[in-house]
């Protein structure tokens, strides 16, 4: 009998040795460039999205104002380069979710169009790319949405983005770069060196869209140079 519990416990504890030497699996990643045409006012530059695990990097320019949002272990902060300032979101923000910043893919593509229970509708040519169209619902914004995945490379190639009239601009996303599982460094996530950390103020705890944080952050801005001058 004390044999076989010896054996017992032998062979457990070289079950935990090889359980904890085993390598803990990559954290998912993603990134992807996309050039954002509105409806209603045109070029709206370019949006960049990093993913690894939980941290996030989303980055857009608009008419020469560079915005911001970078989410790590200690939370989300939205970048205020003019400033050197890092205004972290209170916790439990819609902010830290990149399906806010972008109601596409983060991701397997089938896993994507499984989740948001798309349905083919059609096929069309994009950029020399042929293509099979589905439309759904973003979950979050509630936009009717339609996105062409390239048949030969399953990657997005466009995503148009319809809101209900007068309320939701119709939107245009074409993309210029989509990779999932490559290689991520982990200071693409870290705040710039020599930014100040504040909470987020006031008036953009409420916002429901980065255009809203756009055009207050352009206002505070435009205050501070006024005053300064």
């Amino acid at each position: 009998m004390k044999i076989k519990i010896s054996l017992f416990s032998l062979c457990a504890v070289l079950s935990l040795g090889a359980a904890s030497g085993a390598k803990a699996p990559a954290p998912a990643t993603v990134h992807y460039e996309v050039k954002l045409q509105s409806l209603a006012f045109g070029n709206c530059g370019v949006r960049k999205m990093w993913i690894k695990g939980n941290n996030m990097r989303w980055e857009g320019k608009s008419q020469k104002l560079p915005v911001c949002i970078v989410k790590n272990a200690d939370g989300t902060f939205l970048i205020h380069p003019w400033n050197k300032i890092a205004a972290k979101y209170p916790t439990g923000s819609s902010r830290s979710n990149p399906k806010v910043l972008f109601p596409g893919p983060t991701g397997s593509i089938q896993g994507f169009l499984k989740s948001v229970k798309a349905e083919k509708c059609g096929r069309e040519v994009v950029n020399e790319k042929k293509c099979t169209i589905y439309s759904y619902m973003d979950p979050v914004s509630r936009r009717q949405c339609r996105i062409w995945i390239d048949d030969k490379s399953t990657k997005p190639v466009k995503l148009l983005m319809r809101g209900r009239r007068a309320k939701m601009d119709t939107l245009t996303a074409v993309y210029t770069k989509y990779e999932v599982g490559i290689g991520i460094a982990d200071s693409v996530f870290e705040l710039p060196k020599g930014y100040a950390v504040r909470p987020m103020p006031d008036e953009l705890k409420a916002s429901k869209t980065t255009a809203s944080e756009r055009r207050a952050l352009r206002a505070k801005a435009d205050k501070q140079k006024k005053e300064s001058s």
